[in-house]
């Protein structure tokens, strides 16, 4: 059976404060210092988790506003060309204008002037037929139905000539 001495009690007790140095100089220490050590890397990871996730807020809130902006550019730029392209659209329309007026205004002028030369041809022609009736009227005899016959041809020829 099992005795039970003070002996091996104090023995024990001894042992067991030998062990519990021995194990807090050689072990608990370096637990303790491997477990402080991991304790300060993961303290820092977190700070530095916190920091990138503040950055990360930073970045967002940063984006959102450039977002906004791009929009407000884009909206300018979209306003700007349409007033550029309305201003463009404008001149084009001004320049046409211009030049149509100015190829009325130049085909007026070579109507006009063809007119001339067609009134200036048909009093040249006109002068001819009265020469050549004034001509044919003094070769032949004057008598009152001759004059109706040749003023009667007269208007005959001029008509026809006029058409």
């Amino acid at each position: 059976m099992l005795n039970i001495s003070v002996m091996n009690i104090v023995y024990t007790v001894i042992n067991l404060l030998i062990l519990y140095v021995v194990f807090r100089v050689f072990l608990f220490k370096r637990v303790d210092a491997v477990m402080s050590e991991r304790s300060r890397e993961i303290d820092d990871s977190i700070i530095s988790a916190n920091k990138k996730e503040q950055e990360a807020e930073q970045l967002k809130e940063d984006y959102a506003l450039k977002l906004q902006n791009a929009d407000k550019e884009c909206e300018e730029i979209v306003a700007k060309s349409r007033k550029d392209g309305y201003d463009e659209y404008d001149r084009i329309v001004n320049d046409a204008k211009n030049k149509a007026e100015q190829i009325i205004a130049e085909a007026k002028h070579n109507a006009q002037v063809e007119a001339q030369r067609e009134k200036d041809a048909y009093v040249s022609e006109l002068t001819d037929l009265v020469v050549h009736a004034a001509n044919k009227i003094a070769v032949s005899k004057h008598d009152e139905e001759t004059d109706k016959e040749l003023y009667n041809k007269f208007i005959f020829e001029a008509i026809e000539k006029s058409e």
